[in-house]
């Protein structure tokens, strides 16, 4: 869920939570309170064109919410997360889910490396790899990082054979735990 949703849903939330109180807590409470809110409510707003154009708004804002709460969980379909090939004997997909996994084992090789994390996009110029790593504070980062993107480039080249347009490292982060003291 993007950053819209989750906030259209915790505003959803809080009025829902807020109107539901009130409901609840009326029966229950002094009614003279409520008689004096409805009547300040009925006085102010009711009377006036500003109750019509309030109403018409908070009714599309709900309706707006309703209706993005509704969808949030629809998800579209990825068109990029396959790479299809045709040959003789049929059509071959390959997933973006196993070029990572052999960005991630191969990462994970490396001398130096504590972690990795590794993401595949298929465009039209071919595969783009990011692959993310958190390495121990003894490594060469520079030398590191220019191994391991040789080698995911070259092994997926030759074991897909689907050309690699990048390969992105990036550095997440340094553990301070070096490797002699695991």
């Amino acid at each position: 869920m993007n950053i819209l949703y989750r906030i259209l849903v915790a505003v959803y939330a809080f009025i829902s939570t807020v109107i539901c109180g009130i409901i609840m807590i009326s029966p229950f409470s002094d009614k003279k309170i409520m008689e004096t809110v409805l009547e300040y409510i009925k006085v102010t707003f009711y009377r006036s064109n500003q109750y019509d154009a309030m109403l018409f708004v908070f009714g599309v804002v709900f309706f707006a919410l309703n209706i993005a709460v509704l969808t949030s969980g629809i998800k579209g379909r990825s068109s990029g997360s396959y790479f299809c090939t045709n040959n003789e004997t049929g059509v071959i997909r390959i997933s973006a889910n196993s070029i990572e996994n052999i960005a991630l084992a191969l990462s994970k090789r490396f001398g130096g490396v504590k972690d990795a994390k590794s993401k595949a996009k298929f465009t039209k110029q071919g595969v783009e790899i990011n692959v993310k790593l958190t390495v121990y504070p003894d490594v060469n980062v520079p030398s590191l990082c220019k191994s391991v993107q040789e080698r995911i480039k070259e092994s997926v080249q030759n074991t897909m054979e689907i050309k690699v347009r990048l390969v992105d490292v990036s550095i997440d982060g340094v553990n301070a735990v070096g490797k002699s003291e695991e």
